[in-house]
């Protein structure tokens, strides 16, 4: 049985997805006081969500390159998540404040946005792809944080 190179590329993306969703939603728990009714369903839906809106939009607009973009898009998420545990295992151990739990986060964040532009660059694709990823993360915040 020959399983292609495709094939390979889903399973990372789903393994990855999976690994990523965890991750987040023990994050999540670390931080209460933001982000108080999490549950790990809302997270699998953020998480696979932002695979199909990015798909969509390589589908509708670009047509081209969507198993490679999706992988590096999810390598870009699993990276932050990796970059979240060490965290994850600080706050149990250490009281931080909330400010700096935050301030932490969005240097992860600011990390993967650099990150994930690079990788779009190095793909040839357009760059209004690091604006719609961060744009489907913004909307995603009302539902995060109530």
């Amino acid at each position: 049985m020959n399983i292609g190179f495709r094939t390979y590329q889903w399973m990372y993306i789903i393994i990855a997805t999976v690994i990523s969703t965890v991750v987040l939603f023990y994050y999540a728990k670390a931080i209460p006081e933001l982000i108080p009714n999490d549950n790990l369903t809302k997270e699998m839906i953020m998480c696979s969500g932002q695979l199909l809106w990015q798909g969509s939009i390589i589908l509708i607009f670009i047509k081209r390159k969507i198993h490679t973009y999706l992988s590096h898009m999810i390598t870009v998420s699993l990276l932050g998540s990796l970059a979240l545990i060490p965290l994850i295992f600080l706050f149990q151990k250490e009281p931080i404040s909330i400010e700096t739990r935050i301030l932490l986060f969005l240097l992860v964040v600011l990390a993967m946005i650099i990150e994930h532009a690079r990788r779009v660059k190095k793909l040839a694709l357009p760059s209004y792809l690091t604006i719609t990823w961060i744009t489907y993360r913004i909307l995603w915040l009302p539902i995060l944080l109530f």
